[in-house]
Parts: structure tokens; C-alpha cells; sequence
């Protein structure tokens, strides 16, 4: 409805301009918005403000002028002048009807963009590494990562997801030694405490287990020697294979899924990462000094230059980013995010640095900062310590509290802001529960349904009385509600802030519950039981189309 009302507002400027004697106004964008008051109509305009420095003229003056215009608009029903010259415009019952009657045709599809125009789009996430089972942190990575692309696909997007698992470096050492380690410990021949430095979590003790029963005592002295790295891949492999199959088994639970698994080792092993330093070379933006080599960033907004490559021979983990980096252009994609913790802020700038010293556009690149997961149960911190091993697993919260409140608990606020996850919420069955809250509307409507089928009451499909009773003020605000859905994705999907869609869906909640709690929707007339079916069944198509976007499911009873 605000493309209809710009486009009356557009005829209305064109009209008053050539009255005037001045050419065509060409404006970038009509400012066009939903008034602070609802007394005021549903849409505002600052137009005459906009005109009245270029035309030299009252900006009241102006407004009567583009009301006398506006006024032969057979849709609007009202246009009123106010403060300083803001336009404001109340629109026809009818219009409202057909705007109902245009989402109730549009089905499953409404609201579906264009906004893409097919442009490909790589969303990587939660990328973990394979050292331990996925914790919290990472499932509110995963299900912002997972929104997003459902989203942009949505939007308009051709989008795949890709998980980069972090498989080189010390850190793969590190974890094959805590294996070997508690893999002797098994046999008697460690004891006490693991060594400070080594993975300390229960799960390697798991894995021994599993090793053990694997291959029993028969591992060469070479594996087991601690003394000696050349046969520690072994257990590193084992660890790592064990570990990922974990995560993928996570991830499956949660409702998330990859069209790429991509490995990091590979960078190193097939020479991409010398193949995208010598490209930066070519582009003389590294140089040498003590030794080592360094990329010049600070050229391109960085705060400093940054090390590639140490001066003992060893490649940094930005020199192998920058190649995972390179390669994805290289596959076509036109967009690029990234899903990261928090702590990761002070490594985009770095990162568009080395995207635009490569000749890509570095707005074609976003990462998305996802801040840390404080665990509760009834108000109680749940305590936690990575360092010492003990956390609580993504595995253990979506088999208590279920995937839907779960994903849906994620996404309750900004991705950069913490968040506050109450177990014992998450499973409560009332309306303090935001997910039971949302999901609650959707089963409501389908009771309603079933029991109009029951009493012979169908939806009023006839179109010369089509929606004609709707006339109640909380009716006109849930179709406007509605008619807000598309405006709310695009922005959505523009800023990358997946929270406004759960925001979205507890305000359309909450109105359904109210309309619910104040009017029958089954009434003795018929007329106004057939609209009011209308409306209850756009509202729970939209809810539906909203929980499937933040995969979740939509129940039918609850």
C-alpha cells in the first residue's frame, strides 16, 4: 500500500510542478511513512518540506496545493494538512478489502522479493573448529547463519551455505596429543591431571573409549610415543573425523544443513594460499621486513599492516582467509558473509581490506557479529568454563527444550547484542514463552477453521462483498499489519537483521490474541463470520510463512 500511496503522491508533485511552471520533479525517494499517532491516517509525507527550499515557497502552501491534488484520488478517503506541512492520508475501507483479498491470493508466495534479482550469495557459518562437540555459542551462529540464507533465498537471492572447517594449524596438534594422551591414560600408563594446554573436556575421554575398542592396545610406539609428532596424525585424524561426524549429527538435529563443506588444510595442501599471496605481490601490496612478509591493509582502511607470513616460514591464518576468501569470488559468487563470534569485530577490517587490494568491491563483503550466550535455568546462571571443559553442548539444549525454541530463542534479539537463554522458559508452555506465544496464533487459527467447518461456516469468497464487514479499528490494523509484512522482509533482508522478524511475528501475535480475546470469529452472521474467516486466515497464512522462514515448524494443535 505505500508503493500505491508514493505513486499518488508522484502525480499529485507532477500535477502541482507544471501548474507552477517548473519541470519534472525528479526526487530519489518520496518520504513516505506510517504516522507516529494513529489519528493521523495511515501514511505520512514531508513531501511539501522536500519541495519547499527548490520551489522557495511555504511549505504549507505547498501541502494545500498537493492536497487539492490528492483529494481526486478515489482511495483515499481523508488527506489532511499538519504542523509544518506534513501530508497526511487515511485510505478507503475498500482499499484495505482489496489489499486483504491481493495477500489472501498470493497464498504461500506472498510477500516473496525480488530484492536479489538472482545475484549469488555465499553465507558461511558457525565454521567451528573440529577440536569439540558445538556448544551454545555456536547453535546462536548457526541459526542466525541458517535464517539468513532461508531469508535472502526468499529475498530474491541464489544462496548456498558453506561450513570452513578450521582442520589446520596448532590447534589440530594440540588435539591429537589430548587423544594420544587420554588414549594412554586408558592403559594405565598416564596419570593424574591432563596437561594444562591440552583439550580438557570429557569428550576426548569418549573417544579414547572409542579408539581403544577400535584398536585395542596395538597403536606402534611411534603413534604413542609422546616424544614423537611423526605419528600423531593418526590420532589427530581419528579426533578430528569423530569429532566433525559429531557436529554434522548436531547440526542435522538443529535443522541445519550445508551445501558445502569446505577444508582449510586444502588451502595450504594445493598451493592456494601461495597462488593468492603471489596475487597480492603482483599488486605490490606486500613488502618484507624483519623477516617476515607483510600485507600493506593499512592502504585500505585497516588500522595497520598485517603479517601473512612469519619470518620463521609460517603462513598466519589471515593469509589463509585471504585465499578461502579469494576462492569464493573465484566460484562467482557476487556476495559474501560471514557469520563470526564477537570477538571477531577487529578482523573485517583487515578482511574488506585484503577483498579490495584483490579488485572485489568491498561492500560485496559483510560479516555478521554474533555476541555471546549466557545460559540460565529459572532465573539461575548455568555456570560454564570452555577452558576447563565444561559446557553446555548444542546437542544437550535442543534435546531439552526442543529445535523450534531453540532456533527460535536465537533470534529473539540483534545478533551483535547478548542474549539471555532461560532453559526453563524455553520449555514452559505459556505465553511468557515467545516461541509457544507465536506458535499458539497459528494453532488457534486452525481451530477456528475447524470448527467453522464444523458449523457450515466457510470464508467469504464473494468478491462484490468481499471482507465488507471489516470495518472495526483492530481489524483495519491487522491488515495493515499484514500489508507492513513485505516492507519488513526487504528491510530485513537489506540490513541483515533476521531479530525484526521475530519482532514482527510477536506484534502480529499479540494482535490476533487480541482481536481473538475481544471478537467472535464464528458469529450468528453469516457475512460477518465469512470476513472475519478471511482475515484469521491471511494472518495465520503470514505467520506460517514467518515461522517457516526462522525454521520452525507451525502447528495445527497445540
Amino acid at each position: 500500500m505505500k508503493k500505491k500511496v508514493i505513486k499518488y503522491v508522484e502525480k499529485a508533485v507532477a500535477a502541482v510542478a507544471a501548474a507552477r511552471g517548473f519541470a519534472d520533479v525528479e526526487l530519489s525517494e518520496i518520504g513516505i511513512e506510517l504516522p507516529r499517532e494513529k489519528a493521523f491516517g495511515d501514511f505520512s509525507s514531508n513531501i511539501a518540506m522536500q519541495l519547499a527550499g527548490r520551489w522557495k515557497d511555504n511549505p504549507r502552501k505547498i501541502g494545500a496545493a498537493l492536497k487539492d491534488e490528492l483529494d481526486k484520488e478515489t482511495d483515499l478517503a481523508e488527506v489532511t494538512i499538519a504542523g509544518p506541512g506534513f501530508i497526511n492520508m487515511r485510505l478507503t475501507f475498500p482499499c484495505w478489502h482489496q489489499r486483504l483479498q491481493e495477500i489472501i491470493e498470493s497464498g504461500a508466495d506472498f510477500a516473496q522479493l525480488d530484492y536479489g534479482q538472482g545475484r549469488r550469495v555465499l553465507v558461511e557459518f558457525v565454521s567451528a573448529n573440529p577440536t569439540g562437540p558445538l556448544h551454545i555459542g555456536h547453535g546462536r551462529g548457526a541459526a542466525v547463519g541458517d535464517v539468513l540464507a532461508r531469508l535472502l533465498t526468499w529475498a530474491g537471492f541464489s544462496v548456498d551455505r558453506e561450513y570452513y572447517v578450521n582442520d589446520a594449524g596448532n590447534q589440530m596438534m594440540v588435539l591429537g596429543r589430548s587423544l594420544r594422551w587420554r588414549y594412554l591414560e586408558l592403559q594405565g600408563q598416564r596419570q593424574g591431571e591432563i596437561p594444562e594446554g591440552y583439550y580438557q573436556g570429557g569428550y576426548l575421554l569418549d573417544l579414547a573409549k572409542e579408539l581403544l575398542a577400535d584398536q585395542g592396545a596395538e597403536l606402534t610406539a611411534a603413534n604413542v610415543d609422546e616424544e614423537d609428532d611423526a605419528g600423531l596424525e593418526f590420532f589427530t585424524k581419528f579426533a578430528a573425523d569423530a569429532i566433525l561426524a559429531g557436529i554434522r549429527d548436531d547440526l542435522d538435529l538443529f535443522g541445519v544443513g550445508f551445501e558445502h563443506w569446505t577444508s582449510e588444510k586444502k588451502f595450504f595442501t594445493s598451493g592456494l594460499v601461495d597462488d593468492a599471496l603471489a596475487d597480492l605481490k603482483k599488486k605490490e601490496v606486500l613488502y618484507e621486513e624483519e623477516g617476515a612478509t607483510w600485507f600493506a591493509s593499512s592502504r585500505f582502511g585497516d588500522e595497520k599492516d598485517r603479517v601473512v607470513v612469519r619470518a620463521n616460514g609460517v603462513k598466519t591464518y589471515f593469509a589463509s582467509d585471504i585465499a578461502y576468501h579469494r576462492e569464493k569470488y573465484e566460484r562467482g559468487y557476487d556476495l559474501l558473509i560471514d557469520v563470526w563470534g564477537a570477538d571477531h569485530h577487529g578482523y573485517v577490517p583487515r578482511l574488506k581490506a585484503a577483498i579490495e587490494a584483490l579488485g572485489h568491491e568491498p561492500e560485496s563483503f559483510a560479516a555478521i557479529l554474533v555476541q555471546l550466550v549466557s545460559l540460565s535455568r529459572g532465573g539461575t546462571p548455568v555456570a560454564m568454563s570452555t577452558r576447563a571443559g565444561q559446557f553446555i553442548t548444542l546437542e544437550e539444549v535442543v534435546r531439552e527444550v526442543g529445535k523450534d525454541a531453540a532456533r527460535y530463542f536465537f533470534l529473539t534479539r540483534r545478533s551483535d547484542s547478548q542474549l539471555d537463554f532461560d532453559l526453563e522458559l524455553a520449555k514452559s508452555k505459556n505465553n511468557d514463552n515467545p516461541v509457544y506465544y507465536a506458535q499458539y496464533a497459528h494453532a488457534r487459527i486452525c481451530s477456528i477453521f475447524r470448527r467453522a467447518e464444523e458449523e457450515g461456516v466457510k470464508p467469504n469468497c464473494d468478491r462484490a462483498s468481499f471482507a465488507a464487514s471489516l470495518t472495526l479499528p483492530e481489524e483495519l490494523d491487522l491488515i495493515k499489519k499484514l500489508d507492513n509484512f513485505t516492507a519488513l522482509l526487504e528491510s530485513a533482508a537489506r540490513t541483515l537483521e533476521l531479530h525484526r522478524i521475530t519482532y514482527y511475528l510477536d506484534e502480529l501475535a499479540a494482535q490476533l490474541h487480541s482481536y481473538y480475546n475481544r471478537n467472535k470469529v464464528i458469529t450468528e452472521d453469516l457475512q460477518v463470520s465469512g470476513d472475519r474467516l478471511l482475515l484469521v486466515g491471511a494472518i495465520r497464512q503470514v505467520i506460517k510463512i514467518c515461522l517457516t522462514l526462522l525454521g520452525v515448524s507451525a502447528p495445527e494443535k497445540m
